[in-house]
């Protein structure tokens, strides 16, 4: 079964496509199939969040304070991935990661920390390795 998207289904060509089209391009996006899974994905994000850029500036006494600045907001949807246990100081501590989706076209950084539902967590990972940018995830640790 395929989903209708744009003209036909994803994977399914017309008839006169096929005559342009060959092995790994048969299954290739239209500019509107694609924006109509960004409009779509978008539609499943309930929540918002703060994106936040960290500034650190010396003090005068060896250390640093930090100034928190709001780089924008975003809709989002947070998603928990795993939960696991590790051996930490001799106890074992809960370990939960998460995943975070936002819009395909978000400008994200590694050291943004994100600020969702009263918590701030902190960038692992952005995935940019996506055949299709229709969405931009984000692996998270709870701060």
């Amino acid at each position: 079964m395929f989903s209708a998207i744009g003209q036909y289904a994803i994977g399914q060509t017309s008839e006169s496509d096929e005559d342009t089209q060959s092995g790994a391009l048969e299954n290739m996006l239209s500019a509107a199939d694609l924006e109509y899974m960004r409009n779509s994905t978008e539609r499943l994000m309930p929540d918002s969040c703060n994106l936040v850029s960290i500034t650190n500036t010396p003090d005068g006494e060896g250390g640093v304070t930090q100034t928190r600045g709001t780089v924008g907001t975003s809709i989002c949807r947070l998603d928990v991935v795993s939960g696991r246990e590790q051996v930490t100081g001799g106890a074992i501590q809960p370990y939960i990661s998460y995943i975070m989706s936002l819009p395909y076209d978000t400008t994200l950084q590694a050291d943004y920390i994100i600020e969702h539902s009263g918590a701030d967590y902190a960038v692992k990972s952005i995935n940019l390795g996506q055949s299709w940018k229709a969405v931009a995830r984000v692996e998270l640790e709870r701060m």
